[in-house]
């Protein structure tokens, strides 16, 4: 015994401990994926889980409850899914912040026609649609899903397995609040030239009246947009990724502690 932490044995302890770890580990890849705007069969998400749970068994210690019974076990089981779905936070502010930069820029675009992409997904526009599913496959094509993974070996140590508590939550909460300011730099580019366009449809309106502005400036609008997005599609790529690092090295220290 080391400060109340058990280590793990055959028994009721290990069974105890495998259900807790399983949990957290279950919160992370169930939450994840709908994060990301991916679907995943739960079967695929819950098998997962198992084996990272079970990767996860040698390292893990547990603080048994002193109260017994099913509240208790109860109680340590939330905590456990509070733990995991706080861990996957990280692809809600990426894929959040790109979905309002997509909301915005879209918007300008004459692009506001509803989810096209995935239609069980409801999003503000099809741009919008269209760059948070490239968000969600470049968390994949860069590796990020090993740092989380790392964070949630991490955390057994930060949080032990049946502890009622859970690490400081300011982290993650000031780490959500980035995700305006992260929306904010992505569009920033694409908003600009947007808003000079839309100055000069409301100048040719007021000096030309004879132009019927509602059927012409539309499509300017939306070719001029999607120039724009080829033009500043090495940057927008490169933000995004930027956000992700930014983002997964904050989930690392808050598992840290």
């Amino acid at each position: 015994m080391d400060g109340g932490a058990v280590t793990l044995s055959v028994g009721n302890t290990a069974a105890l401990a495998f259900g807790l770890l399983f949990t957290r580990a279950a919160a992370v890849t169930v939450a994840l994926p709908a994060m990301l705007g991916i679907s995943v069969p739960v079967r695929v998400r819950l098998l997962l889980a198992l084996l990272l749970a079970a990767g996860l068994m040698p390292a893990a210690t547990i603080v048994m409850p002193k109260a017994g019974g099913l509240l208790a076990v109860a109680i340590l089981v939330v905590r456990e899914a509070a733990v995991g779905a706080a861990l996957s936070l990280a692809g809600a502010i990426v894929v959040g912040a790109v979905t309002i930069m997509g909301d915005l820029a879209g918007s300008n675009m004459e692009l506001a026609d509803g989810a096209i992409l995935r239609g069980t997904v409801m999003m503000p526009n099809s741009l919008a649609d269209g760059l948070g599913t490239m968000t969600g496959l470049l968390f994949f094509i860069a590796g990020f899903q090993r740092s989380l993974f790392i964070a949630l070996g991490q955390s057994l140590r930060v949080a032990p397995l049946g502890r009622i508590g859970i690490p400081d939550p300011s982290g993650m909460i000031a780490l959500g609040g980035r995700m305006f300011s992260l929306a904010f730099g992505l569009a920033l580019p694409l908003l600009v030239p947007l808003f000079v366009l839309a100055l000069a449809q409301g100048a040719i309106a007021r000096l030309a009246p004879q132009i019927n502005i509602l059927i012409a400036a539309p499509a300017a609008i939306a070719l001029a947009g999607f120039v724009l997005l080829g033009l500043d599609a090495y940057g927008l790529t490169a933000g995004i990724m930027r956000a992700w690092s930014v983002v997964m090295a904050a989930t690392l220290r808050w598992s840290h502690g």
